[in-house]
């Protein structure tokens, strides 16, 4: 069965925003309760508005929801920027504070950038239990929203706690931590979504990386909802082979290039505009992804081809590159422009149109560029 994930698993994490108002939850269980935002800063509106979109609600799904969801599915599949508010389900072993800071966090992404989904926010505790409760959640969830899921293979099965012959949504995150998106966008789907899922550690909610990682991965979100294009079934099961990556990299195969690296810069810059992060956060941060430029010469490979199990964090480097194409355009180029341009001219003409070469032009360009010292690359970061 065909799956896209978008698979994150840093220890360090650095992202931003600007104030929100507070964010509340009521005293109700998880599946049953409301999530809304009481307020909205400036900035938030006017993307809502040029958008059309809404950050002020996410809802954690109750019967009514899943059953508006069924129909929904049942006549036209609905994808991209919405007004539907995201869905949030937790293990039992998951506190209110942590639900509450993972909300307030995916708000306020959604404020930055737009509100896209279908949403889902899944929060994984750490007892075993736990998650195989929350495993049955999924597939329970799954099977009411679209009578095409495959329970045999996308809900549970085999023993991956146990002997690790099996598969679950959720067994890895007890041990490995870290956080992920994955986008179900597939042909033989009826309910399109993506699964924002978060761990309790590699970051914990109790760290500050946990914050920027929430935008990194609604980043994530916001890419893969600019592109309406469905998965097509492979031939091999490899979730790293899919037409959805010749628009996301130029290529078939997925390699993290400006998926990651965008995800990871507009977090990093986000979260260093946020009110109480010290001035010199973002420039400190982008000072240690530097080491990743000797590791990245030293492979001789291009940007566009360095994997996601290298040697060094190849998500480092790519950060640098996407902060050099926002500083020789501007933020907005990157993040509006060319990511809602990929759908309808394609990786390379996108590319191209908003950066002003292709992107081999620019990675070689680039590689001149970040070969500096480092006291003169920092001289873009703001």
């Amino acid at each position: 069965m065909k799956k896209t994930l978008i698979l994150l698993v840093l220890i360090s994490f650095c992202g931003g925003t600007t104030d929100t108002g507070p964010v509340t939850i009521e005293d109700t269980p998880v599946e049953d309760s409301e999530v809304t935002s009481e307020s909205q800063n400036e900035n938030e509106k006017e993307v809502a508005e040029s958008k059309k979109t809404s950050n002020e609600d996410t809802t954690v799904a109750d019967e009514e929801t899943s059953d508006e969801n069924t129909a929904v599915s049942a006549n036209k599949i609905l994808w991209g920027a919405t007004d539907a508010k995201p869905e949030v389900y937790a293990a039992a072993d998951v506190s209110q504070a942590t639900i509450d800071l993972t909300v307030e966090w995916v708000n306020k992404a959604i404020g930055y950038w737009g509100s896209y989904g279908p949403l889902e926010i899944w929060i994984v505790g750490t007892g075993k239990d736990e998650v195989i409760a929350l495993d049955e959640k999924w597939c329970e969830v799954r099977s009411t929203k679209d009578p095409n899921w495959n329970k045999e293979w996308d809900c549970a099965n085999g023993d991956p706690y146990g002997s690790g012959d099996g598969w679950s949504p959720f067994y890895r995150y007890i041990n490995d931590g870290g956080a992920a998106v994955s986008s179900y966008i597939s042909d033989h789907l009826g309910y399109y979504f993506n699964a924002l899922i978060m761990s309790s550690k590699y970051p914990g909610p109790e760290e500050e990386d946990y914050k920027p990682v929430i935008l990194h991965e609604y980043f994530h979100v916001y890419q893969h909802g600019n592109l309406s294009i469905p998965e097509l079934p492979d031939t091999d099961g490899d979730w790293r082979t899919s037409n959805r990556n010749v628009y996301f990299n130029g290529g078939e195969v997925q390699v993290p290039f400006l998926m990651e690296g965008g995800a990871e810069y507009m977090a990093q810059y986000w979260y260093s505009k946020e009110t109480g992060v010290d001035a010199g956060y973002l420039k400190r941060v982008m000072e240690y992804k530097a080491e990743a430029i000797k590791p990245y010469f030293n492979t001789g490979k291009s940007l566009r081809e360095l994997g996601y199990d290298e040697e060094f964090n190849s998500y480092d480097i790519l950060t640098w590159f996407v902060a050099y194409l926002v500083h020789n355009t501007s933020e907005e180029t990157f993040r509006v422009n060319f990511w809602t341009q990929i759908e309808d001219l394609g990786f390379e003409e996108a590319f191209k149109t908003n950066f002003g070469k292709s992107a081999d032009d620019m990675i070689a360009e680039f590689d001149t560029w970040v070969a500096q010292p480092i006291d003169v690359l920092l001289e873009i970061i703001p």
